[in-house]
């Protein structure tokens, strides 16, 4: 994919000139500049010319994007839809962006914005690029339409929609929306209830809003809701927290959890080679899989408590296979830790492995007799195994997946102290009732999701919404022919 050409780059966003600020005084860090496939958004862009589309622009950058966008993507090249992928590029070594191949989205990357650094840096990054893009774009197709599309509730999708507003004013398509942390009133008392309670409770308990963590994730789905003209809601749970915070019903629609069309894939397609061939000793007995990577586990008590957590269970017996993701790492070496999983990895019945690039392999192994469990703090892994009929053990002390606990295929294991999460794991663990009906519990993120999303897209196209209103507009009280660009 070439660079931008000079013309088209920073002098563009920035200015020329020297600045009021000096680079070695770190006030703008080093930024990689963004390249552009012209081939391919000009072919999709005149495809939507002529055909009086939208052209939907699929904003994609850490690793779950590639197989969550999988079904819409498909489904959009199925329905005629003229379609093609931002890539943010944030997770950018091959471990984390192997989905690229392997659902055979890498001619359909229009944009790679080689975003870098730390959340702030991304978060300012991503603005000016993703505002310069869509300028680039209306100088060129002032007639067209695109509207981009974001999920979940990484950065990206937060600050994509307003970026994109504040240049063509046009709104964006939020799927995943209405993900809202809650907890159920009784991990207030985990510390002092037994684990059979303690358990029984949580499917049971009144149900509260708790929206401090997943963080920043939280705060990037409220923002990316008011951003977005469009929120397509995995659950009608979800669909709740959205009314309730006053977004309008006629902009809501159910849709499903975007895992649906790539897990379907994945149960039908065997990957080249198998997870416990890489892996032979997971072929032995049933495993407990972790990982962790949630920043309010990371602070030293929480990542403490899962380390001896996963301590107490390798020497009461249990097999487990902890996978060391980005933030593991950082986290085990910051507290010392490292020394203790090198301890644990003399015992036969602990797997200690880097990430498995291949969404095929860990739909593998969660599908085989030799899993057990995910022991997770991933708000994806919960619908994973609600759809695959797996139990699942969440180490949050709440959920932006609520409807998994309530609908019996979750529970929450809160890392309080390894004792206690060692406790609730051997309760669920050894009571067969309760495992029964974990694997028992009805899906609830639907069928078909790629098509039903992009269903939904063709029919506001066909009605000729636009995906940003005037007040007057919405009211129905005239339609606006041209807005003065102030400078």
């Amino acid at each position: 994919m070439p660079q931008i050409k000079s013309q088209d780059s920073y002098s563009s966003m920035f200015g020329e000139g020297e600045g009021l600020f000096k680079e070695e005084e770190g006030y703008l860090p080093s930024m990689l500049p963004l390249s552009l496939n012209e081939n391919l958004i000009k072919e999709e862009m005149e495809k939507a010319r002529e055909k009086k589309s939208w052209v939907l622009a699929f904003v994609i950058g850490t690793k779950p994007c590639f197989y969550k966008f999988y079904g819409s993507i498909i489904e959009s090249d199925k329905q005629g839809v003229p379609n093609f992928i931002i890539n943010t590029n944030q997770h950018y070594d091959e471990q984390l962006t192997y989905g690229l191949k392997e659902f055979r989205l890498e001619e359909k990357v229009a944009v790679n914005l080689a975003m870098r650094g730390d959340l702030a840096q991304k978060s300012g990054e991503m603005f000016f690029k993703i505002s310069w893009f869509a300028k680039w774009l209306k100088k060129r197709w002032p007639d067209v339409t695109v509207v981009p599309m974001v999920l979940g509730d990484t950065i990206m999708t937060a600050i994509v929609p307003p970026a994109w507003t504040f240049s063509r004013d046009e709104k964006a398509i939020q799927n995943e929306a209405g993900l809202r942390g809650m907890t159920p009133s009784v991990v207030r008392e985990v510390n002092r209830l037994k684990a059979e309670e303690f358990v029984s409770r949580q499917f049971n308990d009144k149900w509260e809003l708790l929206r401090n963590e997943p963080f920043p994730e939280q705060w990037d789905t409220y923002v990316s809701a008011a951003g977005s003209e469009y929120l397509f809601a995995p659950t009608e749970l979800n669909r709740k927290h959205l009314l309730r915070e006053g977004y309008p019903p006629n902009k809501i629609w159910v849709t499903g959890g975007v895992v649906v069309d790539a897990l379907e894939l994945k149960k039908k397609e065997k990957p080249e080679k198998s997870i416990f061939s890489i892996y032979p000793q997971l072929e032995e007995g049933e495993w407990l899989r972790v990982d962790i990577h949630r920043r309010g586990n990371l602070t030293a008590s929480r990542f403490k408590a899962i380390v001896k957590g996963v301590k107490l269970l390798v020497e009461k017996g249990y097999n487990v296979n902890m996978v060391e993701l980005s933030a593991t790492r950082v986290a085990l070496d910051e507290y010392g830790l490292r020394s203790e999983i090198e301890k644990l990895s003399k015992h036969k019945n602990f797997l200690f492995t880097g990430v498995w690039p291949e969404y095929a392999h860990v739909i593998e192994f969660y599908r085989s007799e030799h899993c057990f469990a995910p022991l997770t703090d991933s708000g994806g892994v919960q619908e994973e195994m609600n759809l695959l009929n797996k139990p699942v053990l969440t180490a949050r002390f709440n959920t932006d997946r609520p409807e998994t606990v309530m609908n019996k295929s979750n529970v929450l294991v809160p890392p309080i102290s390894g004792e206690k999460m060692l406790e609730i794991i051997d309760y669920v663990h050894n009571n067969e009732e309760l495992v029964k009906t974990m694997r028992n519990s009805p899906s609830i993120y639907g069928v078909d999701v790629g098509k039903k999303t992009i269903g939904i897209i063709r029919e506001l196209i066909s009605s000729g919404d636009k995906p940003f209103k005037w007040a007057h507009e919405e009211l129905g009280l005239g339609d606006e022919d041209g807005f003065i660009n102030f400078k």
